[in-house]
């Protein structure tokens, strides 16, 4: 059963096609059904947290993300299109249009969400009254921002660094002077945490479609007869994309 929040909660996943390591990651496939991608995925599982209208794809106005609308629209999510690097505003738009008091930021690439994990952030943020909440400890791909719709209005207002446009939440966490920043510490088992579950390279690939085609699709972060039962099984899958860096904003 969803949770029913005192505010309006929009899920809002960043999805694009154009990758300069891995284009059109967002639409590969997943070993669970024929039609499962990597972003029908991600939108099933934000649908945990919110409903269906409440789950919002943002992409870009590119012909290139044609693909992405296309897809989204089929899956029946609403779908937001803005400009391509100004990621900012195009969050900031898909809020206002669904009339969002708060948003769960949340990127296509990244199929390994746990819902429980991103109603815990939701609710730590609503009870902290935040503007802003980053969950950590988590797996690399798998920590959620949740940010109230005033903080990201005023952001998009006053950021004005390309990478606070393209990254959506830099100029919150640079400004704990204007915004109230809370963070949401997660206690996971150190094999798991250690974990790369975004896609970002062919190798982070390979790690998820093998991990969903020995786990069932909503496999959790904790649960010791999933994932942390498959590592201890198999401890060399951690090994599969370790190599892999990634730049933070």
């Amino acid at each position: 059963m969803l949770p029913t929040w005192p505010v309006r909660v929009v899920v809002i996943i960043q999805a694009r096609m154009n990758s300069s390591r891995l284009p059109g990651k967002v639409l590969l496939p997943l070993p669970l059904s024929a039609e499962t991608t990597v972003l029908s995925h991600v939108i099933a599982r934000a649908r945990q947290v919110v409903p269906g209208p409440q789950v919002v794809v943002a992409t870009s106005t590119l012909a290139a993300d044609d693909a992405v609308a296309t897809a989204a629209q089929a899956l029946q999510a609403p779908v937001f299109r803005g400009d391509e690097q100004d990621v900012l505003e195009r969050f900031m738009g898909a809020a206002e249009a669904h009339h969002a008091d708060v948003v769960v930021r949340i990127t296509a690439d990244n199929p390994a969400l746990d819902p429980a994990f991103m109603r815990a952030a939701v609710a730590h943020h609503l009870a902290s009254q935040a503007d802003y909440t980053l969950t950590t400890g988590l797996p690399l791909g798998t920590n959620v921002e949740v940010i109230a719709a005033a903080a990201l209005r005023r952001a998009a207002a006053e950021a004005t660094r390309p990478e606070e446009r393209e990254h959506v939440t830099p100029y919150l966490r640079r400004h704990p002077e204007l915004f109230r920043l809370e963070t949401l510490p997660l206690d996971i088992p150190a094999a798991v945490a250690g974990l790369r579950l975004t896609v970002d390279y062919p190798s982070d690939y390979a790690l998820l479609h093998l991990l969903y085609s020995q786990l069932p699709a909503d496999f959790s972060l904790t649960d010791p007869t999933g994932l942390p039962g498959l590592l201890t099984r198999h401890p060399w899958l951690a090994g599969i994309n370790n190599g892999n860096t990634q730049v933070q904003p």
